[in-house]
């Protein structure tokens, strides 16, 4: 807060000198406040992931257990290419790239969740980035404070999951939008479409990404009509790139490729049209019902009360505990008003926030209104971003109100003093909730780690002995639960 309240004061008796004597590329004092405290939120973010990761949660369950047998046998170079299918199906590369972890740390559970740790924090200097072309770094640093200590992100930074590493790259994907339309430079065409082809390889939820970039292509357009052909050509270009990146997946999609449609036909609700879905039947009538129920979760967690839904002919255990405190809103009283206020305030700008809403509802509608058994945080991680955006959007008009220097000085020592305690105490409510016996049965299938040792030693040899790994279920039917 005292940071803060410094930067405050150096911007407004800096303003007019470095107006004056600006060098071009130069940094401001502000600035480098404004830095600093990012480091201390970013360390702040790694320390509190990094705590415990190897041992908390307190058991391997059954999604962390078949990725790191996937990893043993990439280790022992009978498993999956980089650019094979791993047990999901989804593409082997994001297995690849933990496994690199994995190595280094022994073969050890610290190892399977430390990509999620470290990516989840990358991710907040980038969206800082990306903020900061839109609101005030005060209010940019207040969103992503409350970004990082939720425990909708916590939960997954802190997960042996590729899940996480979606929020990370569509932060990146829309930095590297904007460059692309105000350089006006190929290159950033090129590596918006890398990024995008990266979220084709990562968790199920990153194919939204490209979805997002092509959904605002109109608007782009709209909002740059004197470089029409331009755009055009670079969106080409964007969707050539990611779709070329991708070639080498293709063989072994082309290969089975009912295998590896199977995880979007099973959660799709599209498909529960004509048996029913909650007692509505009919496309028109569940996709309203989906919208009113996944616009409730993110300020009513009674939305995720009674039982969930099964198709008859695939019996699905209700994984959704595991994945946010069931029966709360996905985002806490604070960090929810925020959001709905900055939406609210969004509507006088469209032109600014449009590819915010763009970047909201593509992943919204794809991966939550789309899909049985939502409200669901995994799928929704990629929705991150921007939701943070309008929480930070909202913290930057209030700031605006008080015009009054000193005025305004207080009123971001408050603000500072409100998201500092909704952060603590969301990183208290986090290490509860996920050290509470609810939590861990919600997790089974698992591995208790009394026995990941033994597990991790199994898991190994069948992979150098080019077997597959065990699944959790096939381990407790030899080993139980102790």
């Amino acid at each position: 807060a005292i940071l803060i309240e410094m930067t405050a004061r150096v911007t407004n008796q800096d303003s007019k000198a470095n107006r004056a004597t600006a060098i071009p590329g130069a940094i401001t004092r502000a600035e480098y406040i404004y830095l600093i405290i990012l480091v201390i939120v970013c360390s702040i973010a790694l320390g509190v992931r990094l705590y415990r990761l190897g041992s908390f949660p307190a058991n391997l369950m059954a999604d962390e257990a078949d990725n790191l047998g996937v990893i043993y046998t990439i280790l022992a170079h009978s498993g999956p290419g980089p650019f094979g299918l791993d047990w999901k199906p989804s593409p082997a590369f994001s297995m690849w790239v933990a496994s690199i972890f994995v190595y280094f740390a022994k073969n050890d559970l610290l190892g399977l969740r430390l990509p999620s740790a470290l990516f989840s924090v990358l991710a907040l200097p980038i969206t800082y980035l990306l903020y900061r072309r839109y609101i005030h770094p005060v209010a940019a640093i207040l969103a992503l404070t409350l970004m990082s200590f939720s425990v909708w992100y916590l939960n997954f930074s802190r997960s042996g999951w590729e899940n996480v590493n979606v929020v990370l790259l569509t932060s990146l994907a829309l930095l590297l939008l904007h460059k692309a339309l105000e350089k006006k430079q190929w290159k950033w065409w090129i590596l918006t479409g890398l990024t995008a082809s990266l979220g084709l390889y990562s968790y199920f939820s990153g194919r939204a990404i490209l979805l997002s970039l092509i959904a605002y292509a109109p608007i782009a357009i709209l909002l740059h009509r004197k470089q029409v052909t331009k755009i055009v050509a670079g969106y080409g270009l964007l969707i050539i790139t990611a779709i070329a990146l991708f070639i080498p997946q293709l063989p072994s999609i082309a290969a089975d490729p009912a295998r590896f449609n199977i995880r979007a036909e099973r959660v799709s609700v599209l498909n529960a049209a004509e048996d029913g879905y909650f007692g509505h039947y009919g496309i028109g009538s569940i996709l309203l019902y989906q919208i009113q129920r996944n616009a409730r979760f993110f300020f009513d967690g009674s939305v995720m009360g009674g039982p969930a839904y099964s198709p008859p002919e695939q019996p699905l255990k209700d994984t959704r505990p595991r994945y946010s405190p069931f029966g709360k809103p996905l985002l806490d009283p604070v960090t929810a008003l925020l959001f709905a206020l900055g939406m609210i305030l969004s509507l006088f700008c469209l032109r600014n926030s449009s590819i915010w809403w763009v970047s909201f509802l593509v992943p919204w509608f794809f991966t939550q209104v789309l899909s049985i058994n939502t409200p669901d945080a995994a799928r929704g991680i990629g929705m991150i971003p921007s939701i943070c955006f309008f929480v930070g959007l909202a913290l930057d008009k209030i700031i605006a109100v008080f015009k009054n220097n000193k005025a305004r000085s207080v009123a971001i020592v408050i603000a500072t003093f409100i998201v500092a305690s909704v952060s603590i105490w969301n990183t208290i409510e986090y290490f509860n909730w996920a050290s509470s016996p609810e939590f861990l049965e919600a997790r089974e299938p698992a591995v208790p780690l009394s026995q990941f040792e033994q597990w991790s030693k199994v898991q190994q040899q069948r992979a150098q002995e080019h077997l597959p790994p065990l699944t959790v279920t096939e381990w407790k039917e030899i080993h139980g639960d102790n």
